[in-house]
């Protein structure tokens, strides 16, 4: 349900929600050429008539991965352990029903997206997605900034509160489908990109996910 199943081409440059049942787009092959500012890994629009998600046949079974201690992971090799189901219930205000899937990482030049879908266990709107993607140096972030932010309809603001770089914008100008909430960090001589998508919440709910996303990059 997410914005993108990468983050470099279709919507920008080159890592955190409407139910969507359309998956991930395929790994990209590497290549050497180097990340570019302009084109980020291949996106799918969101979609507010998609059917919802549910356990299906084959699904792996609801379980909800343990997130890791509030600071910088020296690699990355996922997406799901930077949001916990229960944390951003919390966070929320609400009851997820849903369980963290990690979905196959994708990756375009030398960028790598990580994929977590929060799947409902009984059919419901899934209410959130999270792309986590890493850029090696840490020198791109105005422009990797300016790619991530072009689904926007209207400005994507700062989010007050939050240390470091952070935005929030809606994905269809009206308020009522996903926002995207989105966090760049320096850490480990890369930059970090959080992408998360969610239903449209409270200024302080964004904040809240936004910090603890950016202690986690």
């Amino acid at each position: 349900m997410g914005n993108r199943g990468g983050i470099l081409p279709a919507v920008g440059a080159l890592a955190l929600l409407a139910a969507c049942s359309a998956p991930a787009p395929a790994p990209v092959a590497q290549t050497t050429t180097p990340a570019s500012a302009s084109a980020k890994p291949p996106t799918t629009g969101p979609s507010s008539d998609a059917p919802a998600l549910g356990p299906g046949p084959g699904s792996q079974p609801p379980t909800t991965p343990q997130p890791p201690p509030p600071n910088s992971p020296a690699e990355v090799t996922s997406a799901c352990p930077f949001l916990g189901v229960t944390e951003s219930s919390a966070t929320m205000g609400v009851v997820l029903d849903a369980y963290a899937v990690e979905e196959a990482k994708t990756t375009q030049q030398d960028a790598t997206t990580y994929h977590c879908t929060y799947a409902s266990r009984t059919g419901g709107r899934q209410l959130l997605d999270l792309f986590v993607t890493v850029v090696p140096g840490t020198g791109q972030i105005p422009s990797l900034v300016t790619a991530w932010t072009k689904d926007c309809k209207g400005p994507a603001k700062p989010i007050g509160g939050v240390a470091g770089t952070t935005r929030t914008c809606s994905l269809d100008g009206a308020d009522s489908g996903d926002v995207m909430v989105l966090v760049v960090k320096k850490s480990h001589g890369q930059t970090r990109l959080a992408e998360l998508y969610v239903r449209p919440f409270t200024d302080e709910v964004y904040a809240k996910l936004a910090q603890l996303l950016t202690d986690r990059l």
